[in-house]
């Protein structure tokens, strides 16, 4: 392949135990607790002896505010894990690589990835897990030029705030963030409420228009915002009053939970109107939830992306590998391999589309940097 292949999706982020951005460690802490607790891909395991823990101990079920939080000690661990405590038995889920002894990564190990797997540009997504993380993103495209795109980050709970707007300009301004992230489970720091949806929104959909950046999106299968095809609904209402937004739905369609057992999709309408009718984009990212199913090269996530495609057509589709998450599953190199070698069904111009075209067309900035 002769052009710069990017990378939708990826991540950089400093030692998990600090701030990372956050006014302090703490505040950071609030949001992994959080996320460890929505968290099903990976098992909770009881550390004396590796065993499955099918209890949901981090937060109370009926309240999805910081109240709701329980004092497990929670706390950053080693090697890829986070820790807690109940009832005097350590447990942890392995949400990173074991291999992320201190739960960190730098830019110049993301390189090192890229360039020996072929990738010529990442984009940073932002994640509170990892932080709040715009100057890093900054520093690293500034360090390494045409290497890295960073998107801007929000405290989804406040976004419409003028405190979070002041920030987002100065990330989209003097730190030149080339589009935003906005993940909906971080509305637990608010209850849920309002939705983003509310008109209460409205001044940060209209700062988000205005800019004419896309929006890069993390939902949920399952959460106090409600199904998958919830999640949608709010992002039609948002489109309803914002039509010039550009939307990414991050980590792609889950199309496991629509698939019969030959494998047929049969998705509701809902996201059947979003794919056709609306500014809507999809990530093509199957290992990081695949990877613990099925091996590579994930033949039936194959028979899912065929379908996208032949029903939505490849410019609506970008190729991300979610590094170094993915790691737990296989390597970065086989986040993309197991897509460039066994598309045989795609021809050379549509790879490319998912590869590189229709990132530089979501993303001008782009095209100076490969």
């Amino acid at each position: 392949m002769d052009y710069g292949i990017i990378d939708c999706h990826a991540h950089i982020f400093p030692p998990a135990a600090g701030a990372a951005g956050f006014p302090d460690a703490a505040t950071h802490l609030l949001h992994q607790q959080r996320a460890m607790h929505m968290h099903g891909n990976q098992p909770y395991r009881r550390r004396s002896d590796n065993s499955v823990v099918t209890e949901r101990p981090l937060w109370c079920p009926s309240d999805p505010s910081p109240s709701g939080r329980r004092n497990v000690e929670f706390r950053v661990g080693t090697h890829g894990r986070y820790e807690w405590t109940v009832n005097g038995e350590d447990q942890y889920v392995q949400f990173l690589a074991p291999w992320m002894d201190n739960l960190e990564m730098s830019a110049e190990t993301l390189l090192a990835y890229m360039n020996y797997a072929g990738v010529e540009t990442a984009i940073l997504q932002n994640e509170h897990i990892y932080g709040n993380l715009a100057a890093e993103f900054a520093d690293a495209a500034a360090a390494h030029p045409g290497r890295f795109v960073g998107l801007a980050q929000v405290e989804e709970a406040f976004a419409y705030t003028d405190a979070e707007l002041s920030r987002l300009s100065d990330e989209v301004g003097r730190l030149r963030m080339a589009g935003f992230y906005f993940t909906t489970t971080g509305l637990f720091r608010s209850g849920y409420q309002p939705m983003h949806s509310d008109p209460t929104y409205d001044p940060y959909w209209a700062f988000v228009e205005e800019s004419g950046l896309p929006v890069f999106w993390v939902q949920s299968g399952s959460s106090p915002v409600g199904t998958y095809e919830d999640e949608m609904k709010h992002l039609a209402m948002i489109i309803d009053r914002f039509p010039a937004i550009r939307h990414v739905l991050v980590h792609g369609v889950p199309t496991a939970l629509y698939s019969d057992d030959a494998e047929r999709l049969a998705l509701p309408p809902i996201i059947e109107m979003l794919l056709t009718q609306a500014p809507v984009s999809a990530e093509i990212l199957y290992p990081i939830a695949w990877g613990g199913k099925q091996d590579y090269p994930y033949e039936r996530a194959h028979t899912h992306i065929r379908q996208l495609l032949d029903r939505f057509g490849v410019s609506r589709f970008l190729w991300g590998s979610d590094a170094p998450n993915v790691d737990r599953y296989c390597t970065y190199a086989q986040s993309l391999s197991y897509f460039t070698r066994y598309s045989d069904y795609l021809c050379e111009a549509d790879r490319r589309a998912i590869l590189r075209d229709n990132a530089v067309e979501l993303l001008p900035v782009l095209a100076d940097k490969t």
